[in-house]
C-alpha cells in the first residue's frame, strides 16, 4: 500500500502549526522539510536565517522553547513526524531535533563528503525507535547507497522528484523514475519514497516505478479542499 505524506515547507512556527492543523485526523505521517540556507538556498523553520554552524544556528524562538522543554511539539500525539534534513551539518542538529519526537529522519546523501562513515555516525545518534533514511537527488546514482543499505545502517530511501530541492511547485524530473527502478529491483521490500512534484498526474508513474511513499507539498496544500485532495490521491493509488 502506498502512503500519502503531506510535506511542510514552512518559514515559521505559526505556519507549521497551521499546516498540521489542516491535516490532523486525515493522515498519520507528515514530513517537515528543514532547510538551513547553506546546503540549499531556501530557509525554513526552525531556521530564521542561514545557519552558521561554527557560531550560532539562528533558530526560531518556538523551536528553542520545545528544545528547552517549555512546551511540546504541537500535534505530537497525532502524527509520526518525518524530518527531511536539507542541511549541511545534520549531526550538529540531531540532539535538539529529537525533542520534536520524530518517527523518521531523512539525511541527504549530497550533504556528506564521506558518505558511509558520516551517515553511520549520524545514525548512531538516533534512538532505536527512529527510522534512519536517506534522500538522493535526481542526478545522483542510487548505487552510492548500496553499501549503507546492505549494512542496515539506513532502512529507507527517498528519491527527489525535482532538480531544485528545497522549493515547492518545481517541475517533475523524469530521472527519478530510473532511480526508483534501480532501487526497487535490488531491494524488493525497501520503504521507497519520492518527494518533489508528486501530483495526481505523476503519482501513478512513481508507484509503477517502485515508490510506496509519496510526499507532496503543493500537490496537497495548494488544493482548495485539502481533505478532498488527499482522498483523490488515495483513490487513484488503491
Amino acid at each position: 500500500m502506498t502512503e500519502i505524506i503531506p510535506a511542510l515547507l514552512e518559514k515559521n512556527y505559526t505556519e507549521v502549526v497551521r499546516r498540521l492543523d489542516q491535516v490532523a485526523g486525515i493522515v498519520k505521517t507528515v514530513q517537515i522539510d528543514i532547510c538551513d540556507g547553506v546546503f540549499v538556498p531556501s530557509i525554513t523553520w526552525p531556521f530564521i536565517s542561514p545557519a552558521q554552524y561554527d557560531k550560532t544556528l539562528n533558530l526560531d524562538k518556538g523551536y528553542r522553547s520545545i528544545v528547552e522543554g517549555e512546551y511540546e511539539m504541537p500535534h505530537w500525539q497525532d502524527f509520526d513526524f518525518e524530518l527531511d534534513l536539507m542541511v549541511a551539518d545534520a549531526k550538529a542538529l540531531l540532539p535538539d531535533l529529537m525533542t520534536l519526537g520524530p518517527a523518521r529522519v531523512l539525511f541527504h546523501a549530497e550533504a556528506f563528503t564521506d558518505l558511509y562513515n558520516e551517515v553511520e555516525a549520524c545514525c548512531a545518534l538516533l534512538p532505536t525507535i527512529v527510522e534512519p533514511g536517506i534522500a538522493i537527488n535526481a542526478d545522483t546514482n542510487p548505487e552510492i547507497l548500496f553499501e549503507l543499505l546492505d549494512a542496515g545502517i539506513i532502512t529507507s530511501v527517498q528519491c527527489m522528484g525535482i532538480a531544485k530541492i528545497g522549493y515547492q511547485g518545481q517541475p517533475f524530473d523524469e530521472r527519478v523514475l530510473k532511480n526508483l527502478e534501480i532501487l526497487r529491483a535490488r531491494y524488493p521490500h525497501l520503504p521507497l519514497g519520492v518527494d518533489g512534484s508528486v501530483t495526481l498526474e505523476t503519482a501513478p508513474r512513481l508507484v509503477k516505478a517502485g515508490a510506496n511513499r509519496l510526499a507532496s507539498g503543493s500537490g496537497i496544500f495548494a488544493a482548495p479542499d485539502i481533505t478532498a485532495r488527499i482522498g483523490e490521491f488515495k483513490k487513484i493509488l488503491e
